[in-house]
């Protein structure tokens, strides 16, 4: 009689342990599943144009805040550069690898100029054309401004430059009268805020999916928990084998 019981609780404990293991084991597919749906619809989703924007996610990829800022602005327009990211106006950052001198109004386009080139944007915050070493611009760019008859005018190597309408460059005489673009001092607030906005450019929602549907997002302890949710599965399948075995024994035992 004894043996019987301890027989049938050891098989109703099997069950229960069997029936949350699968719950977990469960969850884990769910996850697995949405995440490789999402992943195989990126263009979709838009996952690659849209960041990850949340403070402690972005902790744990470890992102920093930067370490230089620059910030111009002319005629309800700004332009601020935080490290290697460039931000027109409140959009999304835009990547660079050179160093913001400035920027001026040619008509209705903004010219952002570059220390190696100069990056043309239309009213609607959108790059149009880019004009670098093979268009003229001259290497070392240092100051953008505009002079009194409303030119945008260039500076560097000692030389004076004119851009055109047309977007071509002439060398022109030293003008004094030229009001050169100059970086803005930076308030606390301003920085935090240009600061927050060049953390939440850098890590897309599709990476952030990617990382955590392989485990990567997790760091050392990603590779653990996936070879826990293996012995999981495993032990679902050997307990699901003898819990169909114990039924089918009670079933030939009835008949």
């Amino acid at each position: 009689m004894n043996q019987r019981r301890n027989k049938r609780n050891k098989t109703k404990s099997l069950y229960i342990w069997h029936r949350y293991s699968g719950l977990f084991a469960a969850l884990f597919v769910i996850f697995i599943t949405a995440s490789g749906i999402a992943l195989n619809h990126t263009d979709g989703l838009s996952l690659k144009s849209h960041h990850l924007n949340v403070g402690v996610l972005l902790d744990q990829y470890q992102v920093q805040q930067p370490t230089a800022i620059r910030l111009f602005s002319n005629q309800g327009r700004s332009i601020s550069q935080a490290d290697d990211l460039l931000f027109v106006d409140a959009n999304k950052g835009m990547p660079i690898n050179s160093t913001l001198v400035g920027l001026a109004h040619l008509n209705d386009w903004l010219v952002i100029a570059l220390n190696d080139r100069l990056l043309i944007v239309n009213s609607d915050s959108q790059l149009i054309e880019t004009l670098g070493v093979d268009d003229g611009v001259p290497s070392n760019l240092v100051k953008i401004g505009v002079d009194q008859n409303a030119r945008v005018m260039l500076f560097a190597n000692e030389q004076s430059y004119h851009l055109t309408a047309d977007l071509r460059l002439r060398q022109t005489g030293h003008d004094t009268k030229i009001n050169w673009s100059i970086a803005e001092p930076m308030s606390a607030a301003l920085n935090a805020d240009i600061s927050h906005r060049y953390r939440t450019n850098i890590i897309t929602l599709e990476q952030f999916v990617l990382d955590i549907h392989s485990g990567r997002f997790f760091g050392a302890y990603g590779a653990l928990f996936f070879d826990t949710v293996g012995i999981i599965l495993l032990f679902l399948s050997v307990t699901g084998v003898v819990i169909w075995f114990k039924q089918r024994g009670k079933q030939q035992d009835n008949t």
